[in-house]
């Protein structure tokens, strides 16, 4: 700290300048308005003008600002923005400002970042724990003034000032710099979240037009007012804009129309309808099988406003389904008599098969028996087989092998698989082979069938990003996935076999029993509910669950539950709600005061917001009304405060401080 001799009280050179600092406010507000919905440029054309308007105010040489480092938390940087009076005197400040990372613990500017209060130095020459104070020496910079750029307890900058003088703090001058700081903030946080909004919509708009499915949006008489380039595609138009202004229903076939219609009013009642199979009418008039899935689109009042639709196409399924049908026929009528196939083999050529051989491989016997026998071997078993044979007649003391598992061809060319068993018999005066042959095609199919079964239950089960649980009709965990395990903190083999009431807050669990129980007795009915759980850490978090009972092979009912964390969305809820509760009491305490133009509670509310910068959406979202109400709102408060523009209002109120 200097001499006292040496210091000028700051406060006295700012007698009378009440109106001065008030302007400053002003005009600083409503700049950090505006920069609140502009590029990062003019963001940072905002700061400028901020440095600029505070050093021209102060009468201070040199201002800055740090941002917080993009590569590490808690570190600050130079942003390298500046108002600096003299470039050339203070350039050697200027350079190492620039090349110096500072953490919480170093410097002035650190402090702020820690605390999110501003700090004012008499003398930064001197200050302890300051790596500038030596260049701040050299430039004959002396007193220095720093405080956050705060908003949602973030900390997006520290401003800091500097004078050639020293001079004691000034506790109205800080208090200014905190409003400064906050108005920055709030500009910071809109400039945010425009940014965000902005990235969703961009990825919304990617997701739809890069959709392998067709997307369509009709309002609720089903008049198609948007559509993706698929769904151009799946009714035969070269332009998704071709579609606009069709009825949907239009390109429904006629004998599912009415289908398609009470869909559309169950969709409306429900929310959504599901995988709903439909005849589809191209534009050329050709047909294609299709499922649809729908649901309602909402308006920020929770009113249905239009149906959202996606259409995937099922030519190839059906199809495909048509030839497993076909396949499963001709296999049934194949295998009815569940007789094996026998043959006898001898000097290359086929003596003797019966029936079922004939049946087996679709030739008549006649063709069979002219039949080179190989050819009904498919070509991977050909030769093993083949050497099998001809092996076991050259040596008649060594059994052919039993049980050999080997694809046949039909005389269609649909490939079998058997199983083939042979052994050495006596036939007209020689040695021969006696085959018989078994269709294990089903058991094949039934083996792959359980491979990919258990691939699909790895990738929706183990593997999916959501948490799965499986629970007794008693509520005892059968199952979990690993996923489910790692968001509440446990092993597996913690949670199967215990209650699953035990991962419940203590006050939820009354209740969770409850809806489990109704949803035991309501079978294949899908439940949703809220509720806290604990992690093994004591960590409380609230999941969303939908459940479903379902009675497994054994006839044992079980339930399975799909979990998602909400307690983000619950916390932003909670503070919300908060938020407007303590700003409604602050405005009912100023109405009190009678200062407020004759507004009433809600248009001095929706002031505040106004004076904030906040649309009419923004606004009637944290309000729970409409926008078109906020609007009428608005002109209220233009009128009776006999202001011609938001601006001139929201200046106003910062003026004649009707904002709390």
């Amino acid at each position: 700290m200097e001499n006292p001799k040496e210091l000028r009280k700051l406060g006295g050179g700012l007698a009378g300048a009440e109106a001065p600092l008030r302007e400053l406010l002003e005009g600083i507000a409503l700049r950090a308005s505006a920069a609140g919905v502009a590029t990062v440029p003019e963001l940072e054309e905002a700061l400028r003008f901020v440095l600029e308007r505070v050093c021209r105010h102060m009468n201070w040489p040199v201002g800055h600002v740090y941002v917080p480092a993009p590569d590490s938390d808690g570190e600050l940087v130079s942003a390298r923005i500046w108002h600096i009076e003299d470039p050339i005197a203070f350039d050697g400040f200027r350079k190492a400002t620039e090349n110096t990372r500072l953490d919480a613990r170093a410097g002035v500017p650190g402090r702020v970042l820690s605390t999110g209060r501003p700090a004012w130095v008499v003398d930064a020459s001197r200050e302890r724990g300051c790596p500038r104070a030596a260049k701040a020496k050299e430039a004959g910079l002396k007193s220095l003034l720093a405080f956050p750029i705060l908003a949602e307890k973030r900390t997006h900058g520290v401003l800091e000032f500097f004078s050639c003088e020293a001079m004691e703090a000034n506790e109205e001058l800080m208090a200014a710099m905190i409003s400064i700081g906050a108005e920055l903030g709030r500009a910071f946080e809109r400039n945010r979240e425009l940014w965000l909004r902005q990235q969703a919509a961009e990825l919304y708009r990617s997701v739809i037009e890069t959709s392998p499915d067709a997307i369509i949006v009709t309002d609720l008489n089903g008049v198609v007012m948007m559509s993706n380039k698929q769904a151009a595609v799946h009714y035969g138009f070269e332009d998704p804009e071709q579609l606009l202004g069709f009825s949907a229903f239009e390109f429904v076939a006629p004998e599912d129309r009415e289908r398609a219609a009470e869909n559309a009013r169950r969709t409306l009642e429900e929310g959504a309808v599901r995988q709903v199979e439909y005849d589809l009418l191209r534009k050329d008039g050709t047909r294609a099988p299709v499922e649809l899935s729908a649901s309602v689109i909402h308006d920020p009042r929770g009113e249905p406003r239009a149906f959202i639709a996606v259409i995937r196409d099922l030519s190839q399924r059906k199809q495909s389904e048509g030839a497993l049908r076909l396949s499963e026929e001709k296999f049934r009528t194949l295998t009815q008599m569940n007789a094996a196939a026998t043959f006898i083999y001898k000097g290359g050529r086929l003596l003797y098969a019966n029936a079922a051989a004939a049946e087996m491989t679709d030739y008549s016997l006649d063709e069979l028996l002219a039949l080179e026998p190989w050819k009904t071997v498919h070509p991977d078993f050909r030769a093993r087989l083949r050497e099998t044979w001809e092996r076991a007649l050259a040596s008649p003391g060594r059994s052919p092998p039993r049980h050999l598992e080997l694809k046949i061809v039909t005389k269609d060319g649909e490939e079998r698989w058997v199983d083939y068993t042979a052994a050495l018999v006596q036939w007209e005066g020689g040695t021969a082979v006696l085959g018989t042959s078994f269709d294990i095609t089903e058991r094949k199919q039934a083996e792959e069938a359980l491979r990919h079964s258990e691939e699909r239950y790895r990738t929706l089960f183990q593997d999916n990003p959501s948490m799965y649980f499986t629970v007794s009709s008693a509520g005892i965990v059968l199952s979990v996935n690993q996923f489910g395990c790692e968001q509440l903190g446990f092993l597996p083999e913690e949670l199967v076999g215990k209650p699953v009431l035990d991962v419940f807050h203590q006050e939820d669990k009354t209740a969770v029993a409850a809806q489990l129980t109704a949803c035991v007795a309501s079978l294949g009915k899908v439940a949703h509910w809220e509720f806290r759980k604990v992690r093994k850490d004591g960590r409380v978090i609230w999941v969303k669950e939908s459940a479903r009972a379902t009675a497994g092979a054994d006839g044992e009912v079980l339930v399975l539950i799909v979990c998602e964390d909400v307690t983000e969305r619950r916390l932003m809820e909670e503070e919300l709600q908060k938020a407007r509760e303590e700003l409604e009491g602050k405005v009912e305490r100023l109405m009190q005061q009678g200062r407020a133009y004759g507004l009433t509670f809600r248009e001095l509310t929706v002031l505040h917001f106004v004076a904030a910068g906040r649309s009419d959406r923004e606004i009637a979202v944290n309000l729970g009304i409409s926008p078109l109400t906020v609007s009428k709102h608005v002109a209220n408060v233009l009128s009776k405060m006999g202001a011609s523009s938001r601006s001139e209002a929201s200046a106003r109120a910062v003026r004649e401080s009707l904002l709390v």
